[in-house]
């Protein structure tokens, strides 16, 4: 009610200032008019009554210039204080009052001149200036009668024309009331007009805004159930406008959150003093999304909850986030477990293999050959050197598994890359389908080794659990290899199990989108597969059909360079004397192992890392040093930093043992390092890799 007074107060205000200014325009012409009527009628009528023509002729020069210079000056436009509606006013009434004089008084045909004045006042001003203005004037018409002897001379014409004044004044009065309320009425619609633009201005705004911050605000009136939710809100719970209640909020709630969300709304009703919560929704299309609610509670004054009003924002993109970077930082945690794993059985594996091949070298040997069980002795080692290689297959899966490094796009092997996803995946697949390889001759594809198997071994991983277990010769997996037209590598992944509806197939690369049952899977693999073919310069699609089966294809750009692979060297043959060998390893199998199978071409030397490096920068000289690159007491890298400083010749001799280089500075080292060996080492190999530096670092016979 406050604010309708004021508006009211503000617009009667508003109202007499527009009134004024109104009047006083039209005064300006009115004024003109009178004077040239008189001007041109006075000429006709000068000889009947009045004081004479010079006096009126001054009256009008008089009056004309006053009216043109308020013509030209505008001073309405300039003041509007009181001050000079007043001298204005008292110069028209002194002018109307001369004409009167000057044209006959009492018998003057211009007496409607004083009514009209009397009217305009009223027009212009407010109702009590009126009944003033009009008393004076007819007081200093009385007055001027007086003065001219007429006032006891007419009494009959002088009340009627007092009585005309009165009249004036009372029309006046009625004038200025009709024109002050229509232009009250008038500023007060032109304001309601404008505060509603305004205030729709300002929800268009508001709207916009939440649009931009996917925030919507919703208000509940307790006492009445009465809900009221913004449009983005309506948005954001993917409900229709004016469905607005409790029972459509639990209703777009994930079927997990709706116990957690009851349970808070009702702490919060019993006395805490908001309500804060992220809670998942589930949209009549399957989508999942995420939001924060925020709310306050109003009490009464005997503590009684009456009201409860917040906001809710759409989070789903932080969450996004949130989950893909905890997915990357899970698979980091098993990267470096898978690498740790494959480093602690590098060593044990090593020193199996070589003593495996050792025992192979000897049994070959005549001598050998006249044992009892002779064949029997070989077939077994032969069993034991593939058990080693297949778990030596394993560890490198493991290793594939294990790097984290951010993609690089090099030429790679889609073949190898299949492989070692089918490997991973073999524990799915076996009891669901058959696996059908179908690999066509490709080139190698510019890509990252290990983001790739995670695609594949996602995509083998979906197309598993697509079918159902117990019956794998009626199911089968296909993974085909082709060049498409375009010439880029293809790889296409098709199961025969349920299939998916075309809706569900328009969404599987969306985040948080999964037709797993609530509790299995976070509907994020597809979108991250996505991501890193994308990533990658790919692209990958997907057909479906219910109770046909799915096929996913992969199709990355292909590359005229060939794969890196390891080098294959032959051993030079040796000159001269026995080339003397430093071997440094902590494990002291690896190194006997390795021993054992060097002596007879070469003289082994083997020694812990501090004692090696001791004997080298005391002078000792070695034409080949093999050196493991992590070890406890002194690592290879830092061994070789004080070789490079100290004795850059032997510096220049070292061959790596690694067994997974984990740490930044180690993968860098490793990738400038001109000679080294993943573990386990094969032995082969290694002799090449000693040749060559020996060959290498020797000088020739000839030299002095």
């Amino acid at each position: 009610m406050g604010s309708i007074a004021q508006l009211s107060e503000s617009s009667r205000e508003g109202a007499l200032a527009e009134k004024f200014l109104a009047a006083e325009r039209g005064v300006v012409l009115l004024r003109l008019l009178i004077i040239v009527v008189g001007g041109l009628s006075y000429p006709w009528l000068e000889g009947l009554t009045g004081k004479g023509p010079r006096f009126a002729y001054g009256v009008l020069v008089l009056a004309m210039a006053y009216a043109l210079f308020l013509y030209w000056w505008e001073p309405y436009r300039r003041y509007r204080a009181a001050l000079l509606a007043s001298v204005t006013s008292a110069i028209d009434f002194g002018f109307v009052m001369a004409w009167q004089y000057a044209t006959g008084g009492v018998h003057t045909h211009y007496f409607t001149i004083i009514c009209l004045t009397v009217v305009v006042i009223g027009i212009r001003y407010t109702p009590r200036a009126t009944v003033l203005s009009t008393l004076l004037i007819s007081g200093c018409y009385l007055a001027m009668l007086a003065l001219m002897g007429q006032l006891m001379e007419h009494p009959g014409l002088v009340l009627l024309n007092l009585g005309l004044i009165l009249m004036a004044g009372l029309l006046g009065l009625i004038c200025s009331r009709m024109v002050l309320e229509q232009l009250v009425a008038r500023i007060e619609l032109q304001k309601r007009l404008q505060m509603e633009e305004q205030l729709k201005g300002s929800e268009a705004a508001l709207a916009e805004a939440q649009a931009i911050a996917h925030m919507g605000s919703w208000n509940w009136e307790l006492s009445s159930d009465l809900h009221t939710w913004s449009a983005e809100l309506y948005r954001i719970l993917g409900r229709a406008p004016g469905e607005a209640s409790h029972a459509a909020l639990l209703k777009s709630m994930h079927p997990e959150e709706r116990t957690p969300f009851e349970q808070e709304l009702h702490q919060v009703l019993a006395g805490r003093p908001s309500l804060h919560g992220e809670y998942r929704l589930l949209q009549a299309s399957g989508e999942v999304r995420w939001i924060h609610i925020w709310g306050r509670v109003v009490r009464d004054g005997s503590g009684r909850p009456v009201r409860l009003s917040g906001t809710a924002q759409d989070i789903t993109e932080r969450k996004v986030l949130e989950m893909r970077l905890a997915v990357a930082d899970r698979m980091a945690a098993l990267g470096t477990l898978a690498g740790g794993v494959a480093h602690e059985i590098n060593n044990p594996l090593t020193f199996i293999t070589n003593n495996l091949l050792y025992l192979e070298e000897n049994l070959g040997t005549q001598a050998a050959a006249q044992l009892p069980h002779h064949e029997e002795l070989r077939k077994a080692l032969a069993d034991a050197r593939e058990g080693a290689n297949r778990v030596r297959t394993i560890v490198k899966d493991l290793r594939t598994f294990s790097r984290v490094e951010d993609a690089r796009r090099v030429p790679v092997d889609v073949h190898q890359g299949l492989d070692f996803a089918i490997n991973m995946a073999a524990p799915e697949l076996r009891p669901r389908a058959r696996l059908v390889r179908d690999y066509g001759p490709v080139p190698p594809v510019l890509g990252d080794e290990t983001r790739l198997g995670q695609v594949f071994l996602n995509l083998l991983v979906n197309a598993a659990q697509a079918i159902p277990e117990g019956n794998p010769e009626a199911h089968s997996v296909t993974v085909r290899t082709r060049v498409g037209a375009s010439g880029q590598v293809e790889v296409e992944i098709r199961d025969t199990g349920s299939g998916m509806k075309p809706e569900v197939l328009a969404r599987i690369f969306e985040p948080f989108f999964t037709t797993k049952p609530v509790g299995v899977g976070t509907g994020l693999g597809l979108s991250i597969c996505h991501g890193i073919i994308v990533a990658l310069g790919g692209r990958i699609s997907a057909w479906s059909e219910v109770g046909q089966g799915t096929a996913f294809t992969v199709t990355l750009p292909a590359t005229e360079a060939p794969p890196a692979v390891p080098e294959e060297r032959t051993p030079a043959p040796s000159r001269g004397a026995r080339a003397r060998v430093l071997l440094i390893d902590d494990e002291p199998l690896v190194a006997s192992s390795i021993r054992r199978t060097l002596k007879d071409s070469y003289d082994i030397t083997m020694l812990l890392g501090m004692e090696a490096l001791q004997r080298l920068l005391g002078g000792e000289t070695f034409d080949a040093i093999v050196c493991d690159l992590a070890m406890p007491d002194i690592t290879g890298m830092e061994l070789h930093d004080r070789l490079r400083e100290h004795r850059p010749d032997m510096a220049a001799r070292m061959i790596f043992l690694t067994g997974g280089a984990f740490t930044p500075r180690a993968q860098a080292f490793i990738g400038q390092a001109r000679y080294w060996l993943e573990k386990p080492v094969e032995l082969p190999a290694l002799r090449t890799l000693l040749q060559d530096v020996i060959e290498e670092t020797r000088p020739p016979p000839d030299a002095p």
